[in-house]
């Protein structure tokens, strides 16, 4: 929990800050390096220019609270630092900060001039401290069926983007709405009150498991794992498109064993798929019995 104390009593009310803000204890929290206006090749960007690296810096930020599963609402604190004595170009650098959402709340901040940064070039640099909300698992509820759906098409595009959907964004969004949630069984991540991953079971099948662009990679994916292999402890399997090698490795990781590949011909998409089965016997990593040669497709 984050209280935000915009005025301190006693003090002049601040233009885009908090005087305080209190953490509960016990809460997770990141303190984040000071961000840098370098492009992800190390290239300085904006030279010259305070406005464009302040722009950049900030980009770099929200990568950086994304990578550990936070987000520039749950940001408390921030130094803003200038290379400037000038207090006009020290604002336009806080337009900038305070444009960017990391105002949102609003959290404390102190901006600084400085005589000089650490890369050559640099006019600006950023460091924050941030609350890393909790990751909640849960089943989902009517109210969840539009964010699972907007889970599921952001995911889908950013994972399959040569695999052409079957069906319109609308037509997601009714089915999650109409079908998937009131009638199976679909769980959801939250994180901070936004769904960040959801997954749907059948009877033995994990037929739907997606997890917003900015949370692959964190964890989450196995933790869903676990959840379906403890609500279905007789064994599971799914389907995956075959183009989709990093969802391979991931379920081939979880002992999951590959029984049969078609040529597509099955499915909405036409798109060749690999049939995976997981067994509690199977351990990761050994391999399981070969699908029946009939049944290798694709």
């Amino acid at each position: 929990m984050i209280e935000r104390v915009v005025t301190a009593p006693g003090l002049c009310p601040p233009p885009s800050y908090s005087h305080v803000s209190v953490v509960e204890a016990g809460t997770r929290l990141a303190f984040l390096a000071g961000t840098v206006p370098l492009d992800a090749a190390g290239r300085l960007v904006g030279e010259a220019d305070p406005v464009r690296q302040a722009e950049q810096t900030v980009a770099n930020l929200r990568r950086q609270l994304a990578a550990v599963g936070s987000g520039p609402a749950h940001v408390v604190r921030t130094e803003v630092y200038v290379v400037s004595d000038d207090p006009a170009v020290l604002g336009r650098v806080w337009e900038v900060v305070t444009a960017s959402g990391l105002a949102a709340g609003p959290h404390s901040s102190t901006l600084l001039g400085v005589a000089c940064l650490g890369y050559a070039g640099q006019l600006v640099e950023i460091t924050a401290t941030a609350v890393v909300p909790e990751v909640v698992l849960r089943r989902a509820v009517a109210a969840d069926a539009g964010p699972a759906a907007e889970v599921y098409l952001r995911s889908y595009d950013a994972a399959l983007p040569t695999v052409s959907r079957a069906h319109g964004d609308d037509e997601v969004r009714e089915w999650f709405r109409e079908v998937v949630v009131p009638s199976r069984e679909t769980w959801v991540a939250e994180s901070g009150g936004e769904t960040v991953g959801l997954m749907v079971l059948g009877d033995e099948e994990l037929s739907q498991l997606y997890l917003h662009p900015d949370w692959r990679g964190r964890g989450l994916g196995d933790r869903f794992v676990a959840l379906a292999k403890e609500r279905r402890p007789g064994g599971l399997f799914l389907w995956a498109f075959q183009v989709n090698g990093p969802a391979a490795r991931f379920y081939e990781r979880h002992g999951f064993v590959a029984r049969e590949r078609t040529d597509g011909s099955g499915n909405e998409e036409r798109e060749p798929d690999v049939r995976y089965a997981w067994s509690p016997g199977h351990r990761p990593g050994t391999p399981g019995p070969s699908a029946p040669s009939a049944a290798v497709v694709g």
